[in-house]
């Protein structure tokens, strides 16, 4: 039996509603390791806020799991934590994408490695600390952001959500041939550097591993999972998922997020 990646989404595909992973999915990803193949968490939460979520879970501290955080631009393996690559927006070409972002009235919230940033106080920021859980950096000056090597940026909305779509298509003959721009939530807009992304990131870790693109399964169920569902040997939506994923799927669960979608597919895709 051929090695295989198993790269999984976290929020909506993993991890249930309140953001916990089920026994049955962990019994399931631990028999996964147990035989060899190799788990990958593919996600827009950062490396080090992810290894902080998952540290109460001792059954991924293992050298075959790995990190694709940042959308998958950057790559670290669980266990020692260390960084196998990362792919970073263009300084300049960030600092101008998040100047419009704030000129056009919405919130913005950016990334290095090892920081969250923002230049707004406000119901948006409050929102999106409490979903994501994670820790921000306040700025005064788009300055401050001068040579730090910047991972992607999320213009969030949750008013007017349409007027983030009017702002991507408005802009994507200025923006299309340096980012990468998708919605992971109804409110968030993201912008990555062109090329780059989940489905990137899990070639990278085949490429890094000596593991064939069909040996790949990928699962997912939102926009910013469409990259890696098409560069998977097997892409998964999960029940839950976008109509627009299921729709590219080689498979669509028939359990969701809340009842063991991740072990449904290690079964049948894995250790069949």
């Amino acid at each position: 039996m051929s090695k295989k990646i198993l790269a999984v989404d976290m929020d909506g595909t993993l991890f249930n509603d309140d953001k916990t992973i089920s026994k049955e999915n962990i019994d399931a990803i631990t028999a996964l390791l147990d035989a060899g193949h190799i788990f990958a968490f593919n996600t827009g939460r950062p490396n080090h806020a992810l290894r902080e979520i998952l540290s109460v879970y001792d059954e991924f501290m293992r050298d075959n799991v790995y990190i694709l955080g940042h959308q998958g631009v950057i790559g670290t393996t669980m266990k020692t934590n260390d960084t196998l690559f990362g792919d970073y927006i263009n300084n300049d070409d960030a600092r101008e994408v998040i100047t419009e972002v704030l000129k056009s009235g919405f919130t913005c919230v950016t990334f290095d490695a090892e920081h969250i940033y923002t230049f707004n106080d406000n119901k948006f920021v409050e929102s999106y600390k409490k979903l994501s859980k994670e820790q921000l950096v306040y700025l005064s000056d788009i300055n401050e952001l001068k040579d730090k090597n910047i991972t992607k940026l999320i213009a969030i909305d949750y008013d007017h959500p349409e007027n983030l779509q009017a702002f991507k298509d408005n802009h994507e003959d200025i923006y299309g041939d340096r980012f990468e721009s998708f919605f992971s939530h109804y409110a968030f807009l993201e912008y990555i550097k062109k090329g780059t992304g989940k489905g990137d990131g899990v070639v990278k870790l085949a490429n890094h591993l000596g593991i064939s693109i069909e040996d790949i399964v990928t699962v997912g169920d939102e926009r910013n999972d469409i990259s890696m569902i098409k560069a998977a040997g097997i892409g998964v939506a999960v029940a839950n998922a976008r109509e627009e994923l299921k729709a590219i799927a080689d498979y669509v669960t028939v359990n969701d997020n809340n009842n063991g979608a991740i072990a449904e597919v290690i079964y049948k895709f894995i250790l069949n």
